[in-house]
């Protein structure tokens, strides 16, 4: 039981820091966990994004490489077929390590298959296409385009997976800053009902004694010996109820002596 009113206001005050200190901690705790997932999801996701942007890339300019060399610029088509090919083999290296989302690695798998049968044709086409007529040429290339059209697809199914992964992991941080949020709202609610409380304590342990002491000196009379306030706690107001009487006692004495 607390005796003394300066451990009390002092108790009543540590419990709301307390409850202030730990509902930040929490705050803390739940904003870095969301800050951490966003670099984590943001960083990861938009790798994939990226590498496959650069296979469509590649995919493109090993296109037109084809083109090219079936128009008679063998040389330079040659070169762009070869560029596109390492740089799609590395992209989809990095994609491979860099999984993110659920089955991702089926989707990768599938572009290389359909990657694989699309450069096989390439390379078919531009080792036949000297004994081939330009009519013949415009034919092949245009059988090509079914399988570049196909390859297309399997690696924009790629991006479209990691950009809905995207947006389902923004919902998810959203829901994340929601949670954190919460143990500030929890700390300004249970500030006002402390507040409250502790307005409650000092009435009830401060104000209301001082007030029964003001009215006990009040109607105070010689007679009737004591101050009796009807205070019940035993802390500073109550000793100084205790004092206040025996300081009456004492001049009670000394004017009784004087008679």
């Amino acid at each position: 039981m607390l005796k003394s009113l300066r451990t009390k206001i002092f108790s009543s005050f540590m419990l709301l820091v307390l409850m202030l200190v730990i509902a930040g901690i929490m705050s803390i705790i739940e904003f870095n966990k969301v800050g951490v997932s966003i670099k984590n999801v943001m960083d990861d996701n938009y790798k994939s994004i990226e590498q496959t942007k650069q296979m469509l890339d590649a995919l493109e300019r090993e296109d037109s490489g084809l083109l090219m060399y079936l128009m008679g610029n063998r040389e330079m088509g040659s070169q762009t077929i070869n560029t596109a090919y390492s740089a799609i083999q590395d992209a989809i290296k990095i994609a491979q390590n860099n999984i993110t989302e659920k089955d991702e690695d089926k989707y990768i798998n599938n572009i290389i298959k359909k990657y694989e049968e699309f450069h096989t044709s390439v390379k078919q086409t531009t080792d036949t296409s000297e004994q081939l007529t330009l009519e013949e040429k415009n034919e092949i290339y245009l059988q090509n385009q079914q399988l570049f059209f196909s390859a297309k697809k399997a690696i924009n199914e790629l991006m479209q997976l990691n950009q809905e992964g995207v947006y389902k992991q923004t919902n998810t941080m959203k829901e994340n800053s929601k949670r954190a949020m919460m143990p500030a709202i929890v700390s300004i609610v249970a500030a006002i009902v402390f507040a409250l409380l502790l307005n409650f304590f000092i009435s009830e342990y401060f104000i209301r004694p001082i007030n029964r002491l003001i009215d006990g000196v009040k109607s105070f009379y010689p007679e009737k010996g004591i101050i009796n306030s009807g205070i019940k706690s035993n802390d500073e107001i109550k000793r100084l109820e205790t004092e206040t009487n025996n300081l009456i006692g004492r001049l009670l004495r000394l004017k009784n002596q004087s008679k």
